[in-house]
């Protein structure tokens, strides 16, 4: 693992490098009250002259496409990333708008070196996964948002966020504070490296806050072994239909309870018992027994949620999924494979 210290606009800014959230994490989720926290803490550290810590970004380097040198998989620190890059296009848009330049750099510039990889026509710094994706892209391009089905509300909301307090009040003078004060953001990043594992890192850093689902691991630790190209490809072949197979799933409780059955039948010796043991045992078979390819497991394991979701409509079974409880070493009504095929 490499570490540095270094100020996060240099980070975000370095040339032939773009950004990228792995499609196997959490979509952009910040609201409007760490956005003012972000706000205020940058105008404090513009007006002070003095450096801002705003903690880690860990990352793993791939090599490019279209015309980018090297792309950085991003692991953790998303949504800084994300929200810096909304108040830098608000900023490039209030500058142009008004006209003048910060300190020597006008809108252009901002655009060319933070928001798109430079020299690359319409590639953006930054690109986010899932939903967020094309949002962030029309924001930063003043092209039409996706339609109300697929846009990112948390993006549009922050963006249109950080444009509103620049409007009223908002002079010459506090937009060159505003840029100094992001000048003074530091980050400490960390390159993983061969010997690093990612997802041990990824369960490290989210084993705090809100915590992740039982399907969220699974997610992670599947597609998490492969480069972004791969991963889009798997995540939306057969991962982002299976999560489409259970609707809406608070807590993913059904999906993870698909999951169980799936283990129960593919790896009965591994004899899982409560719901807190999924996930290490889908650990277990993927890294120990798993003999074949990861989409041949993802096929499988779409081929049976599509089974036990239309099961789980039967009336026969509904009551067993609908009020599916993990008890006595067993999800009640769904282990069986004899009760999910009928054989």
């Amino acid at each position: 693992m490499i570490i540095k210290q270094q100020m996060l606009l240099d980070f975000l800014g370095t040339p032939d490098v773009q950004l990228i959230i792995p499609v196997y994490q959490r979509v952009y989720a910040w609201g409007a009250r760490q956005c003012d926290g972000l706000f205020d803490d940058i105008m404090r550290a513009g007006r002070a002259e003095r450096t801002h810590f705003v903690g880690t970004v860990l990352y793993v380097p791939e090599l490019g496409a279209a015309g980018v040198g090297t792309r950085f998989d991003v692991i953790d620190g998303q949504q800084r990333l994300a929200t810096l890059t909304l108040l830098l296009a608000a900023l490039r848009d209030y500058v142009r708008d008004a006209g003048y330049a910060l300190e020597g750099v006008d809108a252009a510039g901002i655009d060319q070196r933070f928001l798109h990889v430079d020299g690359v026509e319409g590639v953006g710094k930054l690109v986010l996964s899932r939903a967020d994706r094309a949002t962030l892209e029309a924001v930063i391009a003043g092209a039409e948002l996706p339609g109300e089905d697929d846009v990112s509300a948390n993006v549009v909301a922050n963006y249109e966020h950080f444009r509103a307090r620049m409007r009223e009040g908002f002079a010459a003078d506090e937009a060159q504070v505003l840029w100094r004060g992001m000048q003074q953001l530091l980050v400490i990043t960390a390159e993983l490296d061969g010997e690093d594992r990612p997802q041990v890192v990824f369960e490290s850093l989210n084993s705090k806050g809100m915590p992740l689902t039982t399907a969220d691991l699974v997610r992670n630790l599947m597609l998490v072994s492969v480069g972004y190209d791969e991963q889009t490809r798997l995540y939306e072949r057969y991962w982002a239909p299976i999560e489409r197979l259970f609707g809406d799933d608070p807590g993913g409780v059904r999906l993870n309870a698909a999951l169980h059955g799936w283990l129960a039948v593919t790896a009965p010796r591994l004899h899982v018992g409560s719901a807190d043991e999924v996930y290490g045992a889908f650990k277990t078979y993927l890294e120990d027994l798993h003999t074949g390819t990861l989409e041949e497991l993802l096929i499988g394991l779409k081929g049976f949620c599509e089974t036990f979701a239309a099961k789980s409509q039967d009336s026969g079974a509904a009551r067993a999924t609908a009020h599916a409880t993990w008890g006595n070493g067993k999800v009640e009504g769904i282990i069986s494979e004899r009760k999910l095929f009928g054989d």
